[in-house]
């Protein structure tokens, strides 16, 4: 049996403990039968060769900024079939001046209230193509950052929430958002969850159950 890689990229803004997020889930990918090797640099995305060699890349930059190679290997590996996958800040606020990492994304945040707010997940309906990532799992409250953020409908939308106004907020009606989606960009599988601002965001039972389900469902089979 092949044995299948995973590239871990970790690092950029601390606050986002990339290191401790990504600890969560490189144990589950190495007993799944994955091996699994950390980079601290977004330099390992210079490496086109070890780019398409890998099943799946688990993005956890915070803040960062790809270069024009950087972001051309990247995005061709994933087009020809590497996974990709991340969550929060580390996938969706970074790399914000690389418009084709963003496309492939297929997301971007934009901004979110001060402070942790509760609010509920929202698992919706799914199509069978990815109904595996959140089968059993219903609806359920967490407390974290509630993310704005920008999307298309190339996204197969897992997971939702509710943002609804403050009293003297530029809006007036509740939005809804996506939590959790999955993307298909070329032959390869993009997952990006917002949730995981913190270690204990990512421990949360259905969060990690999502998550990890997720790794996996990205992941070249």
């Amino acid at each position: 049996m092949r044995t299948r890689r995973a590239l871990v990229v970790r690092g950029g803004w601390q606050g986002h403990d990339p290191a401790g997020c990504t600890e969560v889930f490189t144990p589950r990918l190495e007993r799944a039968g994955f091996e699994v090797t950390v980079a601290e640099d977004l330099a390992v995305y210079d490496d086109a060769g070890l780019l398409a060699a890998t099943d799946l890349v688990v993005h956890s930059w915070s803040g960062g900024e790809l270069t024009a190679a950087q972001e051309a290997n990247l995005v061709a590996a994933v087009e020809a079939g590497t996974g990709f996958a991340g969550w929060h800040g580390g996938v969706i606020g970074t790399n914000v001046a690389n418009a084709r990492y963003l496309r492939m994304v297929g997301g971007r945040f934009l901004w979110h209230p001060d402070g942790f707010q509760e609010f509920t997940v929202r698992i919706a309906a799914m199509p069978d193509r990815d109904g595996e990532i959140t089968e059993g799992i219903t609806d359920y409250d967490v407390v974290t950052e509630h993310y704005w953020v920008l999307t298309d409908a190339l996204n197969t939308v897992l997971a939702t929430s509710v943002l609804a106004p403050g009293s003297a907020g530029p809006w007036d009606v509740p939005v809804e958002f996506p939590v959790v989606w999955t993307r298909l960009w070329g032959a390869g599988r993009v997952f990006v969850c917002t949730l995981g601002h913190r270690v204990a965001d990512l421990q949360v039972p259905q969060t990690a159950t999502i998550v990890g389900r997720g790794l996996a469902w990205a992941a070249r089979a």
